[in-house]
C-alpha cells in the first residue's frame, strides 16, 4: 500500500518537472529506482511477472534509441511501472497513457496549438494512466 502512495507521489512530481521544463533531472529517477527494489524485495516468488511487466518499458527505451523522438526518462520510468505493477496492468498503463497522449496531441492540433513536430512531456500521461489503473 504504501509502495504505491509513495509511486503515485514520485510521479506527480516528476510529472510537474516534466510539464515545465520538458526534462526530469537524472537524480529525480533514483527514488522511482529504490520503490522497484523495494517491491522485487517484498514481492518474492513473482519474478517472472516483473519480467514481463519490464516489456513495455523496453519498447519505450528502444523506441526513444532508433526514432530520438522520445525521451529515455519515459521508459525508464516504465521500467520501474513496470516492476511496481504485474505485466498487463503495465501494458494498460502503457496504452491508456498512450491513447491519452494521442487524444491530446489530437485537441492541440485541431485547435493549431501545436504542430506535427512539436514535443509533448509524456510522464503525465503515464502518471494519469497510473492514477486510473
Amino acid at each position: 500500500m504504501w509502495i504505491m502512495v509513495l509511486t503515485t507521489v514520485w510521479l506527480l512530481c516528476i510529472s510537474i518537472m516534466d510539464l515545465r521544463k520538458c526534462n526530469v533531472p537524472v537524480w529525480m529517477l533514483v527514488p522511482g529506482g529504490l520503490l522497484a527494489v523495494t517491491a522485487i524485495v517484498c514481492r518474492q516468488g513473482a519474478y517472472m511477472d516483473m519480467l514481463k511487466g519490464l516489456l513495455p518499458g523496453i519498447f519505450l527505451l528502444i523506441t526513444a534509441f532508433v526514432t530520438r523522438k522520445a525521451g529515455y526518462c519515459d521508459g525508464i520510468v516504465m521500467l520501474f511501472l513496470g516492476i511496481l505493477s504485474d505485466a498487463g496492468e503495465g501494458l494498460l498503463i502503457l496504452g491508456i497513457s498512450l491513447v491519452l497522449a494521442a487524444a491530446v496531441s489530437l485537441v492541440l492540433l485541431v485547435l493549431r496549438k501545436a504542430g506535427k513536430n512539436t514535443r509533448i512531456p509524456f510522464l503525465p500521461f503515464l502518471t494519469a494512466a497510473w492514477l486510473i489503473i
